[in-house]
């Protein structure tokens, strides 16, 4: 035969004292929760686990936490774990327990009670009683959704999500292959070009500022200033916040957590600005021509000095270009080597890629018909 439900809270208090106290430190109080037979308020969830009025279990999901007016301090707490509700008979045992005080059903695989979320304040701020009845029309129709939707089968369909990927994938896959993919067209001489090219640096004044210690040896005109430099985190004061959390036993923790708020303070130090020489880029020499004149390099007017204004090369590059026509006679140009430019005749024929969509030539791909 059952436990009355008075017996079952004597049992159920013997088995939790002989566990080992936690060493967490928070302190512990009792949650609140209503009767739904009779309409007696804020009962308590460890000490009241029926309605003392007309004997109805409490509902762990309906618990809630009280204003910091009406906390009840849990002397000597200790927590094992959420509470357990029995498949057979539903109804609510300690964590500690092997079997339902009610019903005696074994309790090894029953679910545990629902804990809900915790809630925070600030330094200064009050609790107020949590509003439970707003909780549970916040959950409800979400909840009805969730029970509305089938169960995914095992091997069944794949998420939309991961189909919805697929799919982009696939998109995106088609657009690159469509707008990348080529097919053989000829094309002729029309023409030929050359460019040379010498970079070139000259020697100028460059202001700069850096702190006096780290300032080059070469720097010239110098001013020095005592001014900030960088700016430092100092460590004032703290924020801390108090957290409740539900235990799931009835009870919650509630405990303080605090950060180290931090305040901007200037780092003053020297500065110094000066003037320094250094080689800037500057214009390139450039020269251009076709056949009729042999490809030379510009004149740079660089020399060997290191005073101001002096000019020194810094790279040389040089480019032959085929200036070529294909289908429907639209014109582009081509970059080759040296060899082939110069033994190329106007009109030579050459074979290369051209996109199907872009319609763009791909001068990599150009070789002299067979």
């Amino acid at each position: 035969m059952g436990l009355h439900h008075c017996d079952y809270m004597k049992v159920e208090a013997e088995m939790d004292n002989s566990k080992a106290p936690s060493s967490s430190g928070a302190k512990v109080y009792e949650m609140l929760w209503d009767c739904k037979f009779c309409g007696t308020k804020k009962l308590l969830g460890k000490t009241h686990r029926f309605c003392p009025n007309c004997g109805g279990q409490q509902d762990p999901s309906w618990r809630y936490f009280p204003s910091d007016s009406e906390k009840v301090a849990v002397q000597d707490h200790v927590f094992v774990g959420a509470d357990k509700i029995c498949k057979a008979c539903n109804s609510l045992n300690g964590a500690a327990s092997e079997f339902c005080g009610n019903c005696g059903a074994p309790l090894s695989s029953a679910a545990t009670a629902q804990q809900i979320a915790g809630r925070t304040k600030g330094e200064g701020d009050t609790f107020q009683t949590e509003d439970v009845q707003k909780r549970q029309q916040a959950v409800q129709i979400p909840g009805l959704a969730a029970a509305a939707k089938p169960a995914a089968k095992s091997g069944g369909f794949l998420n939309k999500w991961v189909i919805i990927g697929i799919i982009v994938v696939a998109l995106i896959g088609g657009a690159v292959y469509a707008l990348t993919r080529t097919v053989n067209a000829s094309a002729y001489v029309t023409g030929y070009k050359w460019e040379r090219t010498i970079n070139l640096q000259s020697l100028q004044p460059v202001p700069d500022k850096t702190n006096c210690d780290s300032m080059p040896g070469d720097a010239y005109s110098v001013s020095r200033n005592y001014e900030q430099v960088d700016t430092r985190q100092v460590a004032d004061g703290q924020t801390c916040r108090t957290n409740q959390i539900d235990q799931g036993d009835g009870t919650f923790r509630e405990e303080r957590s605090c950060e180290t708020k931090y305040r901007s303070e200037p780092v003053m130090g020297y500065m110094c600005t000066y003037m320094v020489n250094r080689w800037i880029g500057v214009s390139p020499a450039v020269s251009r021509g076709d056949k009729v004149t042999a490809p030379y390099w510009p004149d740079t007017n660089a020399s060997s000095c290191f005073s101001i204004g002096c000019k020194r090369e810094s790279g040389r590059s040089e480019d032959y270009i085929l200036m070529l026509k294909g289908d429907g006679d639209r014109p582009f140009e081509c970059s080759v080597d040296y060899d082939l430019w110069q033994e190329t005749k106007l009109e030579r024929s050459f074979d290369i890629e051209v996109g199907t969509i872009l319609k763009n030539f791909v001068c990599s791909s150009l070789k002299p018909t067979a």
